[in-house]
């Protein structure tokens, strides 16, 4: 992930990129063949030299790393989640308000445009319900998170963002496929005003699959965030009459289908530009750290139902 941070900072004009710092010094040798960028192997090493920071490591990384930067006042942007637990998301919130530093969260499918014509259509509304599928094949290079910390928390995030209240787990079950966590899950849960939502994340599926659908009073919406599609079907119940050899034809049309025409960008090329535009104006990101910290307590409570319901394979 570090490595697309680079390239999106890469088009930002007002931004001098001092170093890359990683453990690999073999990547550290092609960052600086290929793009001119010196590495570096400790963090330490570049305090001197930065205002802001990506900070894209493992999620077992992310406090005392992200801890060193903002106790130095440096802007800190911090891939999801925010940390393991919730004691030192709050540390590191509480140490970025005293240094006067921007903490970021990388929940990039905020940034996402499917989501951002999404939030336009609902505007305030509240559905009925929600079904979200969010499923991947399994990578073992993820090895310290598990399903819920590493891909459901997305939906978790898009949930708040999109409707602005709390949310309440209701129920969760896992399985474990290729590891020793659950790599899939299914989980139930409501917002504080009675939307029923029901999400299933799976790192055990030969497919890419980032699908919403969202049944309202009216019309039910339907969005496909990998192929960047976003369909809504209203019912009309409209009578019709049509030409047909000469002769009126009545007919009903039950439903219309419409198409929304979704931008075209990328998400974290957005999401670099927010967290710069927040260090210049002091205006906090759209995903700072108490949003990430509120999307990682509900990846909390997922997890202990998970364990507590641990499905077991014969």
């Amino acid at each position: 992930m570090g490595i697309h941070h680079l390239r999106n900072y890469l088009f930002q004009p007002q931004v001098e990129i001092v170093g890359v710092v990683d453990r690999d010094a073999n990547l550290l040798r092609q960052v600086k063949e290929k793009y001119g960028i010196p590495g570096f192997s400790d963090a330490e090493q570049v305090m001197a030299l930065v205002d802001a920071v990506s900070i894209a490591t493992p999620t077992s990384t992310h406090f005392t790393i992200a801890q060193q930067f903002l106790r130095h006042g440096k802007h800190v942007l911090i891939e999801k989640p925010i940390t393991s637990e919730a004691h030192e998301a709050r540390e590191l919130i509480a140490l970025a308000r005293h240094n006067r530093a921007v903490l970021a969260v990388g929940h990039i499918e905020r940034f996402n445009p499917v989501m951002q014509e999404l939030e336009t259509i609902i505007s305030g509304r509240k559905p009925l319900f929600i079904d979200i599928h969010r499923e991947s094949p399994y990578d073992a290079r993820i090895f310290d998170t598990d399903v819920v910390a590493d891909l459901t928390i997305h939906d978790i995030d898009l949930l708040r963002y999109l409707l602005q209240e709390p949310i309440e787990v209701k129920s969760a079950y896992g399985v474990r496929a290729h590891s020793a966590s659950s790599d899939i899950i299914v989980a139930q849960m409501a917002s504080s005003s009675g939307v029923l939502i029901n999400i299933t994340t799976s790192r055990a599926t030969e497919q890419k699959v980032r699908e919403w659908r969202l049944i309202m009073r009216d019309q039910l919406i339907e969005a496909d965030l990998v192929e960047r599609k976003l369909h809504i079907t209203r019912s009309t119940s409209v009578a019709m009459e049509a030409i047909r050899g000469g002769a009126a034809v009545q007919y009903k049309q039950e439903q219309v289908i419409e198409k929304v025409l979704v931008p075209s960008y990328e998400p974290l090329q957005m999401e670099i530009a927010d967290f710069l535009d927040a260090i210049r104006t002091g205006k906090s990101p759209k995903v700072d750290g108490n949003e990430g910290l509120h999307a990682l307590e509900v990846v909390k409570h997922i997890q202990a139902l998970v364990a507590d319901k641990q499905i077991q394979r014969s």
